[in-house]
C-alpha cells in the first residue's frame, strides 16, 4: 500500500476572529515545507482545540490506523491540540504506527531536547488558554457587580433587555407565574401539586419559555422556588470551570435586583407548602 503525506489544520471560530488564523494559510505554510510532494488535507474549521472529537482529525487517525499515512505536517503544536495530554496521546499513537510528525513552527524529534520543547509548547498553550478563560470569567463577574445581566437566562416571567442588560417583566408569562402560585396555595379540585399544575397548563395550551407544548412537574417546582420572582436574581451562582456544574459558596453570589412578580408573603407561604414535599421525595 502506498503511504501518503497528510496536512492537518485547525482553527476555532474565536481564533479566526481575534487572531486571524486561517485554514488556507496553515495549509500553504505546510505545503511549502513539504515541497512538491502531494499531500492529503485534513482541516477542522470552527472547532475547539480542547477536544479530540473533531471530524477531520478522527478521519486522519482512522487512516493512520489503516496504514495509509506515512507523515503528518501541522503548522503548530496547538493547531493539533490545545491540551498537552491530547498532544502526547496523538504523538504516541502515531509514532507506534511509524508515522512522522512535523511542525512548521517548531521542530519535534524523539530526543530529550525535542520532547522538552514539545512539552513546553503544549504547556504554554494550555496556560494561555487558561489565562483567556480566567480573563473572560473576571470580566463577566465585573459586569455582574455593576448590576448588568450577562445574557438571556430564559427565566419564565421575564424577558431579557439586551440593550440595557436587565430583566424586564413579560406580562403574559408573569400572569401565569402568579396563577401557579395561587393554585399551589389554594388548589382547585382538579389541580393537586406541581404535577397537577403542569397537566393543567398543558391542557390550556400555555407554551413554556422555550415554546414547548408540554409542561413538566420539575419546571413548575423550579418556578415555585425561584427567588428571582421576589426581585432577587443571582449571578456567579454556579461554577462550571471543572466541566461539572456545582453551586458556589453563597458569599460568591452576586445579587442583581430585578422587578418582582410575587409578594414575599406569598412566596414564603408556598415554601412552607413545598417543604414537606421535599422531605418526602428524599425519604
Amino acid at each position: 500500500m502506498r503511504q501518503l503525506i497528510a496536512i492537518y489544520a485547525r482553527v476555532s471560530t474565536e481564533e479566526q476572529a481575534k487572531h486571524g488564523f486561517s485554514i488556507p494559510a496553515q495549509i500553504r505554510d505546510c505545503q511549502e515545507r513539504i515541497g512538491h510532494s502531494q499531500a492529503l488535507i485534513f482541516a477542522d474549521e470552527g472547532v475547539s482545540g480542547e477536544t479530540l472529537q473533531r471530524p477531520a482529525l478522527e478521519e486522519l487517525r482512522q487512516r493512520i490506523q489503516r496504514g495509509e499515512i506515512s507523515t503528518v505536517y501541522c503548522f503548530d503544536p496547538d493547531r493539533l491540540s490545545r491540551k498537552l495530554l491530547h498532544q502526547l496521546i496523538l504523538t504516541e499513537e502515531w509514532e507506534s504506527k511509524g508515522v512522522g510528525l512535523n511542525f512548521v513552527n517548531g521542530e519535534y524529534s524523539k530526543t530529550p531536547e525535542g520532547n522538552l520543547f514539545y512539552a513546553l509548547r503544549g504547556a504554554i498553550s494550555e496556560f494561555e488558554k487558561a489565562k483567556i478563560t480566567e480573563r473572560m470569567c473576571r470580566g463577566r463577574r465585573e459586569k455582574a457587580r455593576q448590576g448588568r445581566v450577562l445574557r438571556d437566562f430564559q427565566i419564565y416571567g421575564y424577558d431579557f433587555d439586551s440593550e440595557n442588560e436587565q430583566l424586564i417583566i413579560n406580562r403574559e408569562e408573569a400572569a401565569i407565574v402568579k396563577q401557579i402560585y395561587a393554585w399551589t396555595i389554594a388548589p382547585p379540585p382538579r389541580i393537586q401539586g406541581a404535577a397537577g399544575i403542569a397537566r393543567m397548563l398543558t391542557e390550556l395550551g400555555v407554551p413554556t419559555k422555550r415554546g414547548a407544548k408540554k409542561w413538566h412537574r420539575q419546571v413548575v417546582r423550579q418556578i415555585l422556588s425561584n427567588r428571582t420572582y421576589l426581585g432577587e436574581f443571582y449571578q456567579n451562582k454556579w461554577d462550571t470551570s471543572s466541566g461539572r456544574v456545582r453551586l458556589r459558596p453563597r458569599e460568591e453570589w452576586i445579587l442583581i435586583p430585578c422587578p418582582a412578580i410575587i409578594e414575599p408573603d406569598t412566596f414564603e407561604q408556598v415554601q412552607l407548602i413545598l417543604a414537606p414535599l421535599s422531605v418526602n421525595s428524599r425519604s
